[in-house]
């Protein structure tokens, strides 16, 4: 496959342009879709959407609340994409939660980020219940729900609705200044402390556009959102870049859902991780097995890879049954946050259904490279979008360009320390072939280094050995002088497939891995665990808890 020009995308210099545009274009147009029961979901408009913004931010700006930084924690929802906005169009500074703290953690970083106004789910209301007294700064608590002690987001909203029939402006009037902070995320965590990093309108606005020139959206597209919203990945690219397209978004409350909402939703597109696109595929191929179609499902896929080399695609016709079981319109999903396996996305494609992944870190607001419809590498994770620069120096993957953070929040050092001559050090390893594609192989701090002075990306190991049947997840560390892999087994494909011994039978097949690698490489020791790792929100391991955190 050859490039092709980037799509064309309008000009946008803060994010309220977004909004502007739409009301002045379709604002009778569902914005969002929120579901109401199994059967029934309710539309918002662009108009309501804008409505909503205005009265939030006004009635904050009368509490004299007008750039606050302001916290936001919960479930994926409407609510909570409106108090993100307000925020952008002139509020204040947004902060994302994690809506999975405990109220100690989230205390502490209420407290560091200054937050003012406190907009929370009615689930994190226990949360907030132990820790509002020591929350002094905060000045306003608004619950999501009106089912609650604390101030409802309705009645916020009611009062703003107020103050602007009355004819004020003052908010509406509002032009944030692009190059301003405007967003502190805080980082995932996997390898110890999470940082504020520091976003401003310009750094969000270049990660989104160049992920629209990448990937092709319309107006027509339904897009599910599904992965937590207080990740950059999913606002960033999910939220704002969907919306720069008029594209609809609908809300997958929790995991439990899924399936129902795609059935409710239908839709065209989603922001995975590759955790959640394996599930997927895997419940796939489950479904086929048990209905005795597995054969027929294979010899279909073998078929399909064969057409579409030759630019027929009859996937509907060859797959009716899995296009149904997921809404009958999904064609595309974008992934990030870990390595996809290169199998996984080319057996969604034969099926009919399109995974680009990417790569990004919050830092850069995140996104920094990502595969495209028609240029495509499975095994890299894509061109590095128009709006920034990589190079590669000692092996280590560095940035440069309009997306990149303003630093970290209330820590300089660490912001002089990421930087080097204007390049974000990354601290991931890869390179960059020939076609500009670039590869990800693993973190320079989880680099084993042995005695012998050989470095060995733990990542790299675990590539090799996720393609394996028998193991659904593996990590891989260094335990004394040895390479360990530690595996959280699939026992259901051992029970289809008799094997009784799993250790010994991983055993033999890590001894073949091993014959293609360094000896310097080889994975020496092999751990069964019965549990599935601990994982951050965005599903990745936990580094720094692993090997008993040695």
């Amino acid at each position: 496959m050859k490039p092709y020009p980037y799509n064309q995308t309008r000009d946008v210099k803060r994010i309220k342009d977004i909004v502007t545009y739409r009301i002045a274009n379709t604002p009778h147009k569902d914005a969002f879709r929120v579901r109401l029961d199994a059967e029934n979901y309710q539309g918002i408009s662009w108009e309501q959407f804008k409505n909503d913004i205005d009265s939030f931010g006004s009635a904050l700006t009368e509490k004299g609340l007008q750039g606050a930084h302001i916290g936001v924690v919960g479930e994926n929802s409407y609510e909570w994409i409106l108090t993100f906005f307000t925020a952008l169009c002139g509020a204040g500074v947004i902060v994302p939660l994690d809506r999975e703290l405990g109220p100690e953690r989230m205390k502490e970083l209420v407290e560091f980020a200054d937050v003012q106004v406190l907009v929370f789910a009615k689930s994190q209301e226990k949360n907030i219940d132990a820790i509002k007294d020591d929350l002094q700064g905060v000045k306003e608590f608004i619950c999501m729900s009106d089912d609650t002690k604390y101030t409802p987001l309705s009645t916020i909203l009611a009062d703003g609705k107020k103050i602007v029939s009355g004819g004020n402006t003052t908010f509406a009037d509002v032009q944030p200044d692009p190059e301003a902070l405007s967003a502190i995320y805080f980082t995932s965590g996997t390898s110890g402390l999470s940082k504020g990093v520091m976003l401003s309108q310009k750094n969000m606005i270049a990660s989104f556009d160049g992920a629209t020139q990448h990937i092709l959206f319309t107006e027509d597209d339904i897009f599910l959102s599904v992965l937590p919203m207080h990740h950059a990945y999913e606002s960033n690219c999910g939220i704002l870049a969907i919306l720069h397209h008029g594209s609809t978004i609908c809300f997958n409350e929790n995991l439990k859902l899924f399936l129902a909402n795609m059935q409710l939703f239908k839709p065209t597109a989603m922001a995975l991780v590759p955790l959640i696109a394996d599930t997927l595929f895997r419940q796939i191929m489950d479904s086929a097995r048990k209905s005795g179609k597995i054969k027929k499902l294979q010899t279909g896929m073998k078929i399909s890879d064969f057409l579409l080399k030759l630019n027929i695609d009859l996937t509907e016709k060859l797959f009716g049954e899995v296009h149904t079981a997921l809404g009958g319109r999904l064609k595309k999903c974008f992934v990030g946050g870990a390595p996809m396996n290169p199998i996984v996305t080319r057996a969604f494609r034969q099926l009919g259904i399109t995974m680009l992944q990417g790569y990004g870190i919050t830092e850069c607001s995140p996104l920094v490279a990502v595969n495209r419809e028609n240029f495509y590498k499975d095994d890299s994770v894509g061109p590095v979008l128009p709006t920034c620069r990589v190079k590669i120096t000692d092996g280590e993957v560095l940035v440069k360009g309009d997306n990149v953070m303003m630093g970290y929040y209330k820590d300089e050092q660490a912001t002089k320390d990421t930087f080097a001559d204007g390049w974000y050090m990354t601290g991931d390893l890869g390179y960059l072939d020939m076609d500009g594609f670039l590869y990800i192989t693993g973190r320079k701090k989880n680099l084993i280094i042995l005695d012998s002075g050989e470095n060995v990306s733990p990542e790299e190991l675990e590539g090799y050995l996720v393609n394996l049947p028998l193991v659904s997840e593996v990590a891989v560390f260094q335990s004394g002088n040895q390479i360990t892999a530690e595996v959280y087994p699939n026992t259901d494909y051992a029970s289809e497939n008799d094997i009784a011994d799993i250790e010994a039978a991983l055993k033999e097949q890590i001894t073949d891995i091993n014959r293609g690698l360094p000896r310097y490489k080889h994975i020496l020791s092999v751990r069964l665990r019965d549990t599935e790792f601990e994982k951050n929100t965005s599903k990745k391991i936990i580094r720094y808890k692993l090997n008993g955190g040695d």
